[in-house]
Protein backbone atom coordinates (compact mmCIF):
# COMPACT_ATOMS: atom_id res chain seq x y z
CA UNK A 1 0.00 0.00 0.00
CA UNK A 2 2.76 2.34 0.78
CA UNK A 3 4.97 1.38 -1.91
CA UNK A 4 1.62 2.15 -4.18
CA UNK A 5 1.00 5.56 -2.61
CA UNK A 6 4.96 6.41 -3.44
CA UNK A 7 4.83 5.51 -6.80
CA UNK A 8 1.63 7.72 -7.41
CA UNK A 9 3.42 10.30 -5.61
CA UNK A 10 6.26 9.93 -7.49
CA UNK A 11 4.60 9.35 -10.57
CA UNK A 12 2.30 13.49 -9.64
CA UNK A 13 5.54 14.55 -9.41
CA UNK A 14 7.40 13.56 -12.45
CA UNK A 15 4.35 14.86 -14.51
CA UNK A 16 3.94 18.38 -13.26
CA UNK A 17 7.75 18.71 -13.27
CA UNK A 18 7.82 17.80 -17.13
CA UNK A 19 4.58 19.52 -17.86
CA UNK A 20 6.55 23.01 -16.20
CA UNK A 21 9.57 22.04 -18.22
CA UNK A 22 8.11 21.19 -21.72
CA UNK A 23 5.25 24.43 -21.39
CA UNK A 24 8.81 26.40 -20.41
CA UNK A 25 10.20 25.35 -23.69
CA UNK A 26 7.65 25.39 -25.94
CA UNK A 27 6.74 29.04 -25.05
CA UNK A 28 10.77 29.98 -25.34
CA UNK A 29 10.94 28.33 -28.84
CA UNK A 30 7.80 30.70 -29.76
CA UNK A 31 8.80 33.83 -28.11
CA UNK A 32 12.62 33.67 -29.33
CA UNK A 33 11.43 33.19 -33.26
CA UNK A 34 9.58 36.67 -32.21
CA UNK A 35 11.70 38.13 -29.83
CA UNK A 36 10.82 40.89 -27.11
CA UNK A 37 10.33 43.96 -28.75
CA UNK A 38 7.48 41.72 -31.01
CA UNK A 39 5.75 41.51 -28.08
CA UNK A 40 6.40 44.76 -26.78
CA UNK A 41 5.84 47.06 -29.63
CA UNK A 42 5.22 44.87 -32.73
CA UNK A 43 2.01 42.70 -34.10
CA UNK A 44 1.60 41.07 -30.77
CA UNK A 45 0.44 44.03 -29.09
CA UNK A 46 -0.97 45.80 -31.93
CA UNK A 47 -3.25 43.03 -32.28
CA UNK A 48 -4.18 42.79 -29.05
CA UNK A 49 -5.15 46.46 -28.44
CA UNK A 50 -7.10 45.92 -31.77
CA UNK A 51 -9.34 43.18 -30.75
CA UNK A 52 -10.11 45.67 -27.44
CA UNK A 53 -10.75 48.08 -29.82
CA UNK A 54 -13.80 46.18 -31.86
CA UNK A 55 -11.72 46.66 -35.00
CA UNK A 56 -9.19 43.32 -35.44
CA UNK A 57 -11.23 42.22 -38.43
CA UNK A 58 -12.32 38.78 -39.46
CA UNK A 59 -11.99 36.17 -37.69
CA UNK A 60 -9.21 38.47 -35.12
CA UNK A 61 -12.28 40.16 -33.71
CA UNK A 62 -14.31 37.32 -33.00
CA UNK A 63 -11.58 35.71 -30.28
CA UNK A 64 -12.35 37.38 -27.30
CA UNK A 65 -11.59 35.22 -24.46
CA UNK A 66 -8.51 35.25 -24.10
CA UNK A 67 -7.52 39.20 -25.67
CA UNK A 68 -9.87 40.39 -22.44
CA UNK A 69 -7.84 37.50 -19.90
CA UNK A 70 -4.70 38.97 -21.45
CA UNK A 71 -5.32 42.48 -20.70
CA UNK A 72 -6.47 41.62 -17.04
CA UNK A 73 -2.67 39.61 -16.95
CA UNK A 74 -1.42 42.95 -18.53
CA UNK A 75 -3.22 45.65 -15.93
CA UNK A 76 -1.90 42.90 -12.97
CA UNK A 77 1.63 43.44 -14.20
CA UNK A 78 1.50 46.94 -14.88
CA UNK A 79 0.30 47.89 -11.21
CA UNK A 80 3.49 45.36 -10.20
CA UNK A 81 5.38 48.16 -11.54
CA UNK A 82 6.88 46.07 -14.63
CA UNK A 83 8.50 48.29 -17.15
CA UNK A 84 7.79 46.18 -20.12
CA UNK A 85 4.94 44.56 -18.91
CA UNK A 86 3.55 43.77 -22.08
CA UNK A 87 5.87 41.24 -22.79
CA UNK A 88 5.78 40.00 -19.50
CA UNK A 89 2.44 39.33 -19.66
CA UNK A 90 2.29 37.85 -22.78
CA UNK A 91 5.39 35.37 -21.98
CA UNK A 92 3.40 34.59 -18.62
CA UNK A 93 0.36 33.76 -19.97
CA UNK A 94 1.76 31.52 -23.32
CA UNK A 95 3.82 29.51 -20.67
CA UNK A 96 0.87 29.25 -18.36
CA UNK A 97 -1.28 27.76 -21.40
CA UNK A 98 1.55 25.19 -22.77
CA UNK A 99 1.70 23.82 -19.07
CA UNK A 100 -1.96 23.29 -18.60
CA UNK A 101 -2.11 21.46 -21.98
CA UNK A 102 0.61 18.81 -21.37
CA UNK A 103 -0.94 18.47 -18.09
CA UNK A 104 -4.64 18.01 -19.55
CA UNK A 105 -2.89 16.19 -22.41
CA UNK A 106 -1.44 13.40 -19.07
CA UNK A 107 -5.31 12.84 -17.78
CA UNK A 108 -6.38 12.07 -21.67
CA UNK A 109 -3.70 9.55 -22.80
CA UNK A 110 -3.86 7.65 -19.86
CA UNK A 111 -7.85 7.01 -19.81
CA UNK A 112 -7.26 6.28 -23.31
CA UNK A 113 -4.86 3.27 -22.09
CA UNK A 114 -2.11 4.24 -22.76
CA UNK A 115 0.73 3.77 -20.01
CA UNK A 116 2.60 6.45 -17.81
CA UNK A 117 5.81 6.09 -19.58
CA UNK A 118 3.85 6.01 -23.04
CA UNK A 119 2.21 9.22 -21.89
CA UNK A 120 5.36 10.98 -20.80
CA UNK A 121 6.65 10.32 -24.32
CA UNK A 122 3.37 11.57 -26.08
CA UNK A 123 3.42 15.16 -23.78
CA UNK A 124 7.09 15.10 -25.21
CA UNK A 125 6.04 14.50 -29.47
CA UNK A 126 3.34 16.72 -28.43
CA UNK A 127 5.86 19.71 -27.21
CA UNK A 128 8.12 18.59 -30.41
CA UNK A 129 5.06 19.59 -32.60
CA UNK A 130 4.42 22.75 -30.36
CA UNK A 131 7.86 23.77 -30.47
CA UNK A 132 7.56 23.85 -34.16
CA UNK A 133 4.51 25.64 -34.99
CA UNK A 134 5.87 29.54 -34.42
CA UNK A 135 5.98 29.70 -38.60
CA UNK A 136 4.69 33.54 -39.47
CA UNK A 137 3.03 33.26 -35.75
CA UNK A 138 2.50 35.37 -32.84
CA UNK A 139 2.02 33.70 -29.78
CA UNK A 140 -1.44 32.59 -30.55
CA UNK A 141 -3.20 32.62 -27.61
CA UNK A 142 -6.49 31.52 -28.59
CA UNK A 143 -5.52 28.68 -30.72
CA UNK A 144 -3.50 27.23 -27.38
CA UNK A 145 -6.73 27.48 -25.42
CA UNK A 146 -8.74 26.23 -28.53
CA UNK A 147 -6.29 23.07 -27.88
CA UNK A 148 -7.19 23.21 -24.22
CA UNK A 149 -10.57 23.05 -24.39
CA UNK A 150 -10.85 19.92 -26.87
CA UNK A 151 -8.62 18.20 -24.79
CA UNK A 152 -10.71 19.25 -21.55
CA UNK A 153 -13.74 17.82 -23.95
CA UNK A 154 -12.32 14.65 -24.37
CA UNK A 155 -11.21 14.25 -21.13
CA UNK A 156 -14.63 14.69 -20.10
CA UNK A 157 -16.04 12.28 -22.57
CA UNK A 158 -13.74 9.37 -21.49
CA UNK A 159 -14.42 9.92 -17.82
CA UNK A 160 -18.04 10.30 -18.37
CA UNK A 161 -18.24 13.79 -16.82
CA UNK A 162 -21.16 14.61 -19.63
CA UNK A 163 -22.43 18.25 -17.78
CA UNK A 164 -18.65 19.62 -18.32
CA UNK A 165 -19.76 19.80 -21.79
CA UNK A 166 -21.64 23.04 -21.23
CA UNK A 167 -19.04 24.72 -19.67
CA UNK A 168 -16.31 23.85 -21.73
CA UNK A 169 -18.63 24.66 -24.70
CA UNK A 170 -19.63 27.88 -23.68
CA UNK A 171 -15.69 29.30 -23.11
CA UNK A 172 -14.44 27.66 -26.08
CA UNK A 173 -17.11 29.78 -28.34
CA UNK A 174 -15.99 32.97 -26.73
CA UNK A 175 -12.40 31.67 -27.63
CA UNK A 176 -12.53 30.52 -31.03
CA UNK A 177 -15.09 29.66 -34.08
CA UNK A 178 -12.79 26.25 -34.24
CA UNK A 179 -14.34 24.86 -31.24
CA UNK A 180 -17.98 24.20 -33.17
CA UNK A 181 -16.63 20.81 -32.94
CA UNK A 182 -16.60 19.90 -29.60
CA UNK A 183 -20.46 19.42 -29.18
CA UNK A 184 -20.31 16.86 -31.83
CA UNK A 185 -17.81 15.03 -30.16
CA UNK A 186 -19.61 14.29 -27.35
CA UNK A 187 -22.87 13.74 -29.73
CA UNK A 188 -20.90 10.89 -31.54
CA UNK A 189 -19.94 9.66 -28.49
CA UNK A 190 -23.00 8.12 -27.20
CA UNK A 191 -25.14 7.99 -30.54
CA UNK A 192 -23.00 5.44 -32.27
CA UNK A 193 -23.98 2.70 -34.95
CA UNK A 194 -25.32 0.33 -32.14
CA UNK A 195 -27.72 3.02 -30.60
CA UNK A 196 -29.48 3.55 -33.68
CA UNK A 197 -29.62 -0.19 -34.71
CA UNK A 198 -30.79 -0.80 -31.47
CA UNK A 199 -33.90 1.64 -32.18
CA UNK A 200 -35.41 4.14 -30.78
CA UNK A 201 -35.77 3.14 -27.05
CA UNK A 202 -31.99 3.12 -26.91
CA UNK A 203 -31.97 6.30 -27.92
CA UNK A 204 -34.48 7.50 -25.77
CA UNK A 205 -32.36 5.95 -22.82
CA UNK A 206 -29.94 9.08 -23.98
CA UNK A 207 -32.35 11.90 -23.42
CA UNK A 208 -30.22 13.50 -20.87
CA UNK A 209 -27.05 13.63 -23.10
CA UNK A 210 -29.05 14.83 -26.16
CA UNK A 211 -30.14 17.92 -23.99
CA UNK A 212 -26.55 18.20 -23.02
CA UNK A 213 -25.57 18.43 -26.84
CA UNK A 214 -28.84 20.70 -27.28
CA UNK A 215 -27.45 23.24 -25.07
CA UNK A 216 -24.17 22.97 -25.96
CA UNK A 217 -24.86 23.50 -30.03
CA UNK A 218 -27.04 26.33 -29.11
CA UNK A 219 -24.57 27.88 -26.80
CA UNK A 220 -21.96 27.81 -29.87
CA UNK A 221 -24.84 29.20 -32.28
CA UNK A 222 -26.19 31.80 -30.24
CA UNK A 223 -22.24 33.15 -29.05
CA UNK A 224 -20.94 32.68 -32.86
CA UNK A 225 -23.77 35.14 -34.12
CA UNK A 226 -24.32 37.16 -30.91
CA UNK A 227 -20.15 38.34 -31.35
CA UNK A 228 -20.44 39.47 -34.82
CA UNK A 229 -23.96 41.25 -34.19
CA UNK A 230 -21.99 43.14 -31.42
CA UNK A 231 -18.86 43.70 -33.41
CA UNK A 232 -20.91 44.56 -36.57
CA UNK A 233 -19.36 43.51 -39.88
CA UNK A 234 -15.20 42.93 -39.66
CA UNK A 235 -13.01 43.23 -42.85
CA UNK A 236 -12.34 39.47 -43.95
CA UNK A 237 -8.75 38.87 -43.97
CA UNK A 238 -7.20 37.32 -46.92
CA UNK A 239 -3.76 35.55 -46.29
CA UNK A 240 -1.04 37.07 -48.75
CA UNK A 241 -3.86 38.20 -50.50
CA UNK A 242 -5.21 34.69 -51.06
CA UNK A 243 -9.00 33.95 -51.50
CA UNK A 244 -10.22 31.27 -49.62
CA UNK A 245 -11.11 28.19 -51.61
CA UNK A 246 -9.24 27.09 -54.82
CA UNK A 247 -7.00 30.07 -54.48
CA UNK A 248 -5.72 29.49 -51.27
CA UNK A 249 -5.77 25.59 -51.83
CA UNK A 250 -3.24 26.29 -54.47
CA UNK A 251 -1.47 28.49 -52.84
CA UNK A 252 -1.12 26.02 -49.90
CA UNK A 253 -0.52 23.41 -52.09
CA UNK A 254 2.68 24.66 -54.31
CA UNK A 255 4.69 26.03 -52.13
CA UNK A 256 7.91 23.88 -50.87
CA UNK A 257 7.39 25.68 -47.25
CA UNK A 258 4.48 24.34 -46.74
CA UNK A 259 5.81 20.65 -46.48
CA UNK A 260 8.74 21.71 -44.98
CA UNK A 261 6.40 22.80 -41.73
CA UNK A 262 4.52 19.93 -42.26
CA UNK A 263 7.05 17.67 -41.50
CA UNK A 264 8.64 19.96 -38.80
CA UNK A 265 6.22 20.24 -37.10
CA UNK A 266 3.86 16.63 -37.23
CA UNK A 267 6.78 14.43 -38.11
CA UNK A 268 5.63 10.83 -38.94
CA UNK A 269 3.36 10.76 -36.25
CA UNK A 270 -0.01 10.77 -38.57
CA UNK A 271 1.05 7.93 -40.61
CA UNK A 272 2.05 6.04 -37.84
CA UNK A 273 -0.94 6.39 -36.33
CA UNK A 274 -3.42 5.83 -39.32
CA UNK A 275 -1.46 2.84 -40.06
CA UNK A 276 -2.87 1.76 -36.39
CA UNK A 277 -6.21 2.87 -36.63
CA UNK A 278 -7.64 -0.62 -36.48
CA UNK A 279 -6.17 -1.02 -32.75
CA UNK A 280 -6.84 2.40 -31.41
CA UNK A 281 -10.11 2.27 -29.01
CA UNK A 282 -13.47 3.12 -30.47
CA UNK A 283 -13.54 6.30 -28.86
CA UNK A 284 -10.47 7.55 -30.53
CA UNK A 285 -12.07 6.48 -33.94
CA UNK A 286 -14.73 8.70 -33.21
CA UNK A 287 -12.99 11.80 -32.32
CA UNK A 288 -11.16 11.16 -35.04
CA UNK A 289 -13.66 11.20 -37.32
CA UNK A 290 -15.49 13.86 -35.67
CA UNK A 291 -12.41 16.19 -36.05
CA UNK A 292 -9.97 15.59 -38.57
CA UNK A 293 -11.36 15.16 -41.84
CA UNK A 294 -13.42 18.69 -41.68
CA UNK A 295 -10.33 20.54 -40.27
CA UNK A 296 -8.38 19.18 -42.80
CA UNK A 297 -10.78 20.27 -45.47
CA UNK A 298 -11.52 23.59 -43.91
CA UNK A 299 -7.93 24.58 -43.29
CA UNK A 300 -6.34 23.48 -46.77
CA UNK A 301 -8.95 26.11 -48.14
CA UNK A 302 -9.06 28.60 -45.65
CA UNK A 303 -5.76 29.12 -44.10
CA UNK A 304 -2.33 29.06 -44.44
CA UNK A 305 -1.13 25.58 -43.98
CA UNK A 306 2.68 26.21 -43.56
CA UNK A 307 1.01 28.43 -40.03
CA UNK A 308 1.45 24.74 -38.61
CA UNK A 309 -0.23 25.64 -35.53
CA UNK A 310 -3.77 25.31 -36.84
CA UNK A 311 -3.34 21.47 -36.71
CA UNK A 312 -1.65 21.29 -33.55
CA UNK A 313 -5.79 20.30 -32.03
CA UNK A 314 -5.99 17.01 -34.14
CA UNK A 315 -2.55 16.31 -33.34
CA UNK A 316 -2.63 16.69 -30.08
CA UNK A 317 -6.42 15.13 -29.91
CA UNK A 318 -5.89 12.34 -32.74
CA UNK A 319 -2.59 11.86 -33.95
CA UNK A 320 -0.06 11.37 -30.60
CA UNK A 321 -2.25 9.13 -28.69
CA UNK A 322 -3.00 7.02 -32.11
CA UNK A 323 0.89 6.66 -32.75
CA UNK A 324 1.49 5.54 -29.23
CA UNK A 325 -1.60 2.95 -29.13
CA UNK A 326 0.01 1.62 -32.44
CA UNK A 327 3.45 1.42 -30.90
CA UNK A 328 1.57 -0.60 -27.62
CA UNK A 329 0.19 -3.00 -29.87
CA UNK A 330 3.26 -3.52 -31.74
CA UNK A 331 5.19 -4.03 -28.62
CA UNK A 332 2.74 -6.58 -27.33
CA UNK A 333 2.84 -8.18 -30.35
CA UNK A 334 6.90 -8.78 -30.17
CA UNK A 335 6.36 -9.73 -26.59
CA UNK A 336 3.96 -12.87 -27.06
CA UNK A 337 5.85 -13.65 -30.07
CA UNK A 338 9.02 -13.83 -27.85
CA UNK A 339 7.22 -15.93 -25.35
CA UNK A 340 5.69 -18.41 -28.28
CA UNK A 341 8.85 -18.55 -29.28
CA UNK A 342 10.55 -19.57 -25.83
CA UNK A 343 7.61 -22.33 -25.22
CA UNK A 344 8.82 -23.84 -28.74
CA UNK A 345 12.31 -24.29 -27.48
CA UNK A 346 11.47 -25.45 -24.21
CA UNK A 347 9.27 -28.07 -25.58
CA UNK A 348 12.05 -29.17 -27.74
CA UNK A 349 14.61 -29.42 -25.18
CA UNK A 350 11.88 -31.81 -23.42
Amino acid sequence: MVKTENRRSGLSILTITAAIFLGLFTASEHIKARGISYLEYGNQIKRHQAVLSGNAGNPWQYRVLSAYLVEGTIRFFKKCGFQQYNAVSFICFRVLLDITIFLISFLYYRKLGLSEINVLIGMSLLAWGMSYAHYDSDLQFSLYFDIIFYLLAGTCILYRKAIWIVPISLFASLNRETSGLIPFLFLFSFITKETISNGINEIKKQTNNIGIFGLSITLYIFIFFFLRIFYEEQTLFFPYGHAPGIDLLQYNLGRIITWDRLFATLGIIPLLAIIGYRKWPSQLKIFFWVIVPIWLVIHMFGSVMAETRIFLVPHAMVFVPGALLFAKHYQEKEVELKIKRLKNEYEILK
